[in-house]
């Protein structure tokens, strides 16, 4: 038996495993998809523009000013719907966030209205996807839309 023919096939195993261990974790790192200090803006499926916009964190991790038009259109004399103030939220592995913004009506309150949850995934080229769903005290106007998003 060659004892260093027997070392040197098992240090080249634990190179090679030790290679593909850190090919996994860069895969894992990245799998989110998201431009790292990139701004996105996107429409929601019933084709209102400008809906969403929110940026991403240098390192990825954390989506920031995150705004969104409310997908309720107020018929009638409503008064005008309240909007949600801008918002972050953290970016998991797999490249999905998701946010419960509180609604103030009227303007300027500090009374709850409602709550929008916002998600989203981070797909690759630079686009997003996901759904904002608002719901309001007393119920009857709850409303659910798909967004798109590019950066």
């Amino acid at each position: 038996m060659n004892s260093a023919g027997d070392l040197t096939r098992r240090l080249r195993g634990s190179v090679v495993v030790a290679a593909m261990a850190s090919l996994v974790v860069a895969a894992v790192a990245t799998a989110s998809n998201a431009t790292q200090g990139g701004s996105y803006v996107g429409s929601y499926s019933d084709g209102a523009t400008d809906a969403i916009s929110f940026k991403v964190s240098a390192n990825g991790k954390e989506v920031s000013d995150l705004v969104v038009s409310t997908p309720v259109k107020c018929q009638g004399g409503c008064g005008g719907i309240g909007s949600a103030s801008p918002a972050s939220a953290s970016i998991s592995k797999n490249g999905t966030f998701k946010v419960k913004l509180k609604l103030v009506f009227p303007p300027g309150s500090t009374k709850s209205a409602g709550t929008e949850t916002v998600t989203g995934k981070f797909l690759k080229h630079g686009r997003a996807t996901g759904m904002v769903s608002s719901h309001f005290n007393g119920g009857g106007i709850d409303r659910t839309v798909h967004w798109t998003a590019t950066s």
